[in-house]
C-alpha cells in the first residue's frame, strides 16, 4: 500500500527569499505588502475589479457559502478525499454534506 502525498510544498525559484523578505519586514499576516501584490495579480490576469484574499482556504468557503446563500437542508456535494473544514464551511449553516467517491488517479469527483 502506497501513501499519497499530501501537503507537499511546491518550490518553483525564489519562495526561500520573499519568505525571508516577509520575515524581516514583519508582514506575516494578512493585508500584507504581498497580499497586496496578490490582489493586484489577480484584478490585472482575471480582469476582476477587486480581489480579496483571505487569510485561508475555510475562510474561503465560509464566505462562498454565505454569498451564495446556503440555508438548512440544502444538499452540498464533494468529493469524500478533503479537508474536514471544506464540510463544516457549509454544514456551519445547516447543509446536508453529500460526500461522493472520487477518481485515484485525480482526486476529482467521479461522475459514475
Amino acid at each position: 500500500m502506497s501513501l499519497l502525498p499530501f501537503n507537499r510544498p511546491l518550490v518553483v525559484g525564489t519562495e526561500s527569499e520573499l519568505i525571508a523578505d516577509a520575515i524581516g519586514n514583519s508582514s506575516l499576516a494578512g493585508g500584507g505588502h504581498y497580499t497586496r501584490l496578490c490582489e493586484k495579480w489577480f484584478e490585472v490576469h482575471l480582469g476582476c475589479e477587486r480581489a480579496m484574499m483571505t487569510p485561508s482556504c475555510t475562510a474561503a468557503l465560509e464566505m462562498a457559502a454565505m454569498l451564495i446563500g446556503i440555508q438548512p437542508g440544502d444538499e452540498v456535494i464533494m468529493p469524500s478525499y478533503t479537508f474536514v473544514s471544506t464540510a463544516n464551511a457549509f454544514a456551519l449553516r445547516g447543509a446536508k454534506i453529500m460526500f461522493v467517491d472520487v477518481h485515484a488517479d485525480t482526486m476529482n469527483v467521479d461522475p459514475h
